[in-house]
């Protein structure tokens, strides 16, 4: 079942496309193919929103904090936002302190109208986005052709991600959501218990930007053993995590609220997960009168390793004319 509200923001058409299924409610906006808010219920019943929310709808549109939002055409910091491509350097928008590359540029898919179909069944919604990019309205190489779907069923949020190409160039989506398992952010998520099924990380530079493989077994980034978020060690998470094995029938993370009792399972066939603990709050208000604080919401990037093209024995995101990109994400939610 799902109802579509039509508000025009700032000049520009939001579409609200709000889905509702057996112990979950979705609302999705067209701009960006971002996921609004994720209703699920707690232990004892009560349905309430999972993720971070703008107060007002208009912060969606400059939205520096890509809240929510599907990211492409690359994911994550390429480093001096240049790479080279078939004997050819590439240089991408330097809109990470003025040097770097971050999540594909002043155009990223988080600024964009998609457009969009929806098929409704009686156990599972799906919210069919698609966007069409140009080589000359880009840097990347090119005419891709993206399609995001989300599929909404019981208690689960789906997402696979295609995409094709008429030239070689580089491709690398992920949806930006910022979880809070707390329900309508009663509480930041340190208290969070997490494990992720990795061993290892890329380390970062002192830019912040992904520049080799490291073992964590003996660091404070190590969550293969489900733990609280915040120990002594901790000030804030913002890596990628390589995953030790990648199946979409293995469990790659869980979250779990001690308070609501809620849980969020993450699948994947992606090998790597950024995860960012929202340690940089930006100046946006929140809804439900929430404190913008640091570490109010925790976000699992699914994706390939950002800046693996400049990486030596790292995926490098390469997509071929007479490829297709497909990848898939589910988001489960449970109470334990």
């Amino acid at each position: 079942m799902y109802s579509i509200k039509k508000q025009l923001v700032n000049e520009k058409q939001f579409d609200l496309i709000s889905v509702k299924q057996n112990n979950i409610e979705v609302t999705f906006i067209n701009y960006g193919a971002t996921i609004y808010n994720i209703n699920v219920p707690d232990f004892k019943g009560d349905m309430e929103n999972i993720l971070i929310q703008y107060k007002y709808l208009e912060d969606y549109i400059e939205n520096n904090r890509y809240l929510n939002a599907i990211v492409g055409p690359t994911a994550g910091r390429i480093k001096d936002a240049t790479f080279n491509l078939l004997d050819k350097k590439i240089v991408l928008d330097k809109n990470f302190i003025g040097k770097h590359n971050l999540h594909g540029g002043k155009d990223c898919f988080s600024f964009k109208q998609f457009k969009y179909d929806i098929e409704d069944n009686l156990k599972e919604t799906k919210v069919i986005f698609s966007l069409n990019t140009k080589e000359e309205e880009q840097n990347y190489p090119g005419n891709q052709k993206y399609k995001i779907i989300y599929t909404v069923s019981e208690g689960k949020l789906s997402i696979d991600y295609f995409a094709n190409t008429d030239k070689t160039t580089l491709v690398n989506l992920t949806n930006h959501a910022y979880f809070n398992l707390s329900g309508n952010l009663k509480n930041d998520i340190l208290n969070h218990k997490l494990q992720i099924n990795a061993s290892n990380i890329i380390e970062l530079d002192d830019e912040s930007i992904p520049i080799k493989k490291k073992n964590i077994l003996n660091t404070k980034f190590n969550y293969t053993n489900l733990r609280t978020i915040k120990d002594e060690r901790f000030d804030g998470i913002d890596h990628p995590y390589l995953l030790d094995e990648v199946s979409i029938n293995k469990p790659q993370i869980k979250l779990i609220d001690p308070v609501s009792r809620r849980v969020l399972t993450v699948y994947t066939t992606y090998n790597t997960v950024v995860c960012y603990t929202d340690h940089y709050p930006m100046k946006y208000e929140l809804q439900y009168n929430a404190i913008n604080k640091k570490y109010m919401g925790i976000c699992f990037e699914t994706q390939n390793p950002p800046n693996g093209i400049n990486i030596d024995g790292l995926e490098s995101s390469i997509l071929k004319p007479n490829e297709l990109y497909y990848h898939h994400t589910d988001f489960v939610f449970s109470i334990v």
